[in-house]
């Protein structure tokens, strides 16, 4: 996928998955059984976070940084403890535990802060999209985790939210 192509097709999901989360409403965004025992205030934690890792992995690319995922556990709390959040790429951790951690460490933040520090994590993914060249993305490989991160992951999880509450949210197409 191209470039432009694959900003166009975020921005698309993004739009949608805004026009959902916000339809939920701040009375909502709170009640579990979303995904899991996750509320919708959960899965903006979590998206959040993948998101921003996502922005500083592009951002290494740019830069023309390796990126290698953490190998040991000392490597793995320093990230921890540098990002706020788990090296999601690292095989140390399931990716159901670093949910976990996530899920622990954003699960009494106010959902207004969840949400500006998520708009400001896709912000930065899309910084870094449009930072990389045609070629970088390609020598990389890293269209197709730039969508399952944004796209795909957009989509997941507003299955789970129109499920939740499918009778007071009519169905986007």
């Amino acid at each position: 996928m191209r470039k432009a192509q694959l900003l166009a097709r975020m921005m698309i999901a993004r739009d949608e998955w805004e026009l959902l989360v916000n339809h939920v409403g701040s009375i909502r965004v709170g009640i579990g059984g979303v995904s899991g025992h996750w509320s919708v205030k959960n899965i903006v934690a979590h998206v959040m976070t993948r998101e921003q890792h996502l922005a500083d992995r592009l951002a290494e690319y740019a830069r023309g940084e390796p990126c290698r995922p953490c190998g040991t556990w000392e490597s793995f709390d320093a990230f921890i403890e540098e990002y706020g959040f788990p090296d999601f790429d690292s095989p140390l951790i399931s990716q159901d535990a670093a949910n976990e951690l996530v899920y622990e460490k954003y699960k009494n933040a106010a959902m207004n802060e969840l949400a500006a520090d998520e708009l400001n994590a896709f912000a930065a993914v899309l910084a870094g999209v449009r930072a990389l060249s045609e070629e970088q993305l390609n020598q990389y490989d890293l269209g197709p985790r730039i969508k399952r991160v944004t796209i795909e992951h957009y989509r997941h999880h507003l299955a789970d939210i129109r499920k939740r509450f499918k009778r007071s949210i009519l169905r986007q197409s």
